[in-house]
């Protein structure tokens, strides 16, 4: 939730708890006492969605970090026991293939990275026989295979995750409209049903209804020293 509607969110809840202070009053009048119900109701709606927001993708990034790791660490010598294999074969076309660093994997598109693990692993398959110098086993290469569909995975449920909090946002913003829709529209004029009998109340709620915009607060900058007076000269 960015700041602008961190600010409108306090003060829905200011004026909600002045509501709850003088139920007695907003109960009295039916008309009043709907549409604060209303306003109540969408304020939890608001804390519902906010939540969902804060949590969708929480966890998700770290599974895919996670098993990018994995697969990584398995990679990185299955491809080399390939390239070694390649350079004493004379082989150029598999060399480049399976000539990679970790930095140069840290870099690439998430789906090319998963790409790349792929291609090793069929390089290394189809080569098996010829990695026992580098240990690398048909296990070490099933393993390998197994660690890219996990990363496959982890990337989907990242993606929903975003697509759920981008969901999340657009229907809580929804409600912050409809939520000043309620005050401007219904219960601001019904205040001034009690503005006469009931004075106090109706100043608080409107002093509450301002929205206080406090942003990132910045340290002044400071102001230099006056320079010195120049001295008389002697004479």
């Amino acid at each position: 939730m960015n700041k602008k509607l961190e600010n409108r969110l306090t003060m829905y809840e200011g004026v909600w708890t002045l509501f709850g202070k003088n139920a007695e009053i907003v109960n009295s009048i039916p008309m009043l006492k709907s549409s604060v119900e209303e306003f109540g109701t969408t304020l939890a709606a608001i804390h519902l969605k906010s939540s969902e927001v804060n949590t969708a993708t929480t966890g998700k990034a770290a599974m895919k970090y996670q098993a990018e790791d994995d697969m990584i660490t398995l990679l990185l010598p299955v491809a080399a026991g390939l390239f070694v294999y390649a350079k004493k074969q004379g082989n150029v076309e598999l060399m480049e293939k399976a000539r990679i660093t970790e930095n140069v994997l840290r870099k690439i598109r998430d789906t090319d990275l998963a790409g790349k693990a792929e291609t090793i692993a069929t390089l290394a398959e189809a080569n098996v026989q010829n990695l026992v110098s580098a240990v690398i086993t048909q296990q070490m290469i099933t393993d390998l295979k197994a660690k890219v569909g996990a990363y496959r995975t982890a990337l989907g449920v990242r993606e929903r995750s975003v697509a759920e909090r981008m969901g999340a946002r657009t229907t809580m913003e929804d409600h912050f409209y409809k939520m000043d829709d309620i005050l401007e529209e219904e219960i601001d004029p019904a205040m001034e049903l009690i503005r006469a009998s009931n004075t106090q109340f109706y100043n608080e709620y409107f002093v509450l209804r301002v929205v206080k915009y406090t942003g990132i607060r910045h340290r002044p900058e400071p102001v230099p020293a006056p320079a010195p007076a120049a001295q008389p000269t002697a004479k």
